[in-house]
């Protein structure tokens, strides 16, 4: 087996027992059998491809592993000098942490429980360590929410979460602003005791043209909330349990609805002078800001000028919410890069959050798998796709000696490479028994309800694949991005550092 190692390019080795000794080649892949001791067989498989295939950075390249328990793959590196990916965590998959259910099933396979299936957890068959996690959706009283979503607490010292306020909630209809604003205790109270940083109680101004926030009709609305949830919060947050992050919101850069004015009404809550240790302690981006990468610097520009920026500040962390695309994150990566430069602050972080890795499986069921040449969306698998063309069940008919059987299997182990790929709960699942269980696995997995929806355990497991697949894209391709971009760096710290830094900043095209 190859031990971890950094590399661009690898092979990697797994050893499963067959049920046929036939020897197997597919595009990307050689599998052999060999002999064992009483007639019986297994099959070698050893997947060929490279998965660091896209041009290694330094901080980027692919930590070789063998899925053990005891040497899980790292990702932890990917934000040693790029901006931070979170994956947006739902709390209905934190639900299944707390369920006997769900865990039987996963220990019936050789899982060691939920904690398999959390990155966040010691337990976690890979490792990462920035996620974020919403106030919306979420039981909000603190005990009950630690015997609902264990999951969630448990996690390792080293992470951080970063916990949102809930204001899409209202956005989507499913709150009031008023409704929001009554539950400001329990939503700050939940989020000291729950995260690192907390994003502010802000309403999205988007709200405005959602047809089901019916409450919000005008850019002045949602400010106007916004702003009464602000004050409340600096009076009464506890800055020693959190860092909390004020919001920039807006609808386009410059006028009554432009996130220019929304900036300057909402500027005075990171305020030191005036509110001493009670001030937000960084930034968040919502709306038109975080989409749109000339008003972004605009911003932050007038941010720096305005002494709210950096270390003398406290501001050292940008937020940029629900934008995770390849050109955002490469964009994100340079501009961390220029501002850790420009304020000499080698710790100042932007991070952005992504849902769809995890939605995407639940509401359109989606997931992100390794396909050539990337990883790309694919859909969910389900039991009809296993089911033998013999028609007997698999899990009482398949023995180690039935080799009518072999053929069969081969094919769906080709499959399950060719869908799931080197997922580690993916490898972990083969390395943990033989063929037999893994098709007893499989059908666990892929069983779907009289409504088409997937089982509890398919739920985690697709969902759990499609976050670290998704890692990986994001993080490998937003590099290369990054490395054709050369001095963009210096350019932008020069373009900062100008008399003219607003108009400097909006002639450069980061990505």
């Amino acid at each position: 087996m190859v031990r971890p190692r950094r590399c661009s390019k690898h092979t990697a080795s797994m050893f499963v027992e067959p049920i046929h000794a036939t020897c197997l080649r597919m595009e990307g892949h050689v599998a052999s059998s060999c002999p064992l001791r009483g007639g019986a067989t297994y099959i070698r498989f050893t997947p060929t491809y490279s998965i660091g295939s896209i041009a290694p950075h330094s901080s980027c390249t692919m930590d070789i592993f063998d899925a053990d328990r005891d040497n899980p793959p790292d990702y932890r590196h990917y934000r040693k000098d790029n901006a931070t990916v979170m994956p947006a965590i739902h709390s209905s998959y934190m639900q299944y942490s707390s369920k006997d259910d769900v865990q039987n099933v996963l220990l019936k396979h050789n899982f060691s429980g939920f904690g398999d299936f959390n990155f966040l957890s010691q337990d976690g068959a890979y490792v990462y360590d920035a996620a974020l996690y919403s106030a919306g959706g979420a039981e909000l009283n603190i005990e009950k929410s630690k015997q609902k979503t264990p999951g969630i607490w448990d996690r390792r010292p080293d992470t951080t979460l970063m916990s949102d306020s809930g204001g899409f909630q209202v956005y989507k209809g499913l709150w009031s602003p008023r409704e929001y604003y009554d539950k400001r205790e329990k939503i700050l109270r939940w989020q000291e005791e729950i995260s690192d940083i907390g994003i502010a109680m802000d309403v999205p101004s988007g709200s405005v043209s959602s047809k089901k926030a019916k409450a919000i009709r005008t850019f002045d609305d949602a400010l106007h909330w916004s702003k009464i949830n602000f004050d409340w919060q600096v009076r009464n947050r506890r800055p020693e349990k959190m860092r909390l992050l004020n919001v920039v919101q807006g609808l386009k850069a410059d006028g009554p609805t432009g996130v220019m004015r929304w900036y300057d009404e909402v500027k005075r809550y990171c305020n030191r002078d005036k509110l001493g240790d009670q001030a937000f302690d960084g930034w968040s981006f919502g709306g038109y800001a975080a989409r749109n990468t000339k008003t972004l610097l605009r911003v932050i520009s007038r941010m720096r000028n305005d002494g709210l920026l950096g270390k003398k500040s406290k501001h050292r962390w940008i937020h940029i919410l629900g934008v995770t695309s390849i050109k955002r994150v490469a964009t994100f990566t340079l501009l961390q890069r220029a501002l850790r430069k420009l304020l000499d602050d080698d710790e100042f972080t932007i991070s952005c959050d992504s849902s769809n890795p995890c939605f995407a499986v639940g509401t359109k069921g989606n997931y992100y798998g390794e396909g050539p040449p990337n990883i790309i969306q694919r859909k969910v698998l389900h039991a009809a796709w296993f089911e033998p063309s013999c028609g007997l069940d698999c899990r009482v008919h398949c023995t180690p000696t039935n080799s009518d059987c072999g053929p069969c299997v081969e094919e769906r182990l080709k499959g399950m490479f060719g869908f799931l790929g080197t997922s580690t709960v993916n490898i972990r699942l083969f390395k943990q028994g033989d063929v037999l269980d893994w098709v007893r696995a499989m059908f666990d997995f892929v069983t779907l309800d009289e409504k088409g929806r997937l089982s509890p355990t398919g739920y985690l497991y697709f969902t759990n694949v499609s976050m670290e697949m998704f890692l990986r894209y994001v993080y490998r391709a937003s590099a290369q991005l990054v490395e054709q971009k050369g001095d963009m760096v210096d350019r932008l710290v020069a373009a900062f550092n100008s008399p003219t830094p607003e108009a400097d900043l909006a002639k450069l095209k980061l990505a």
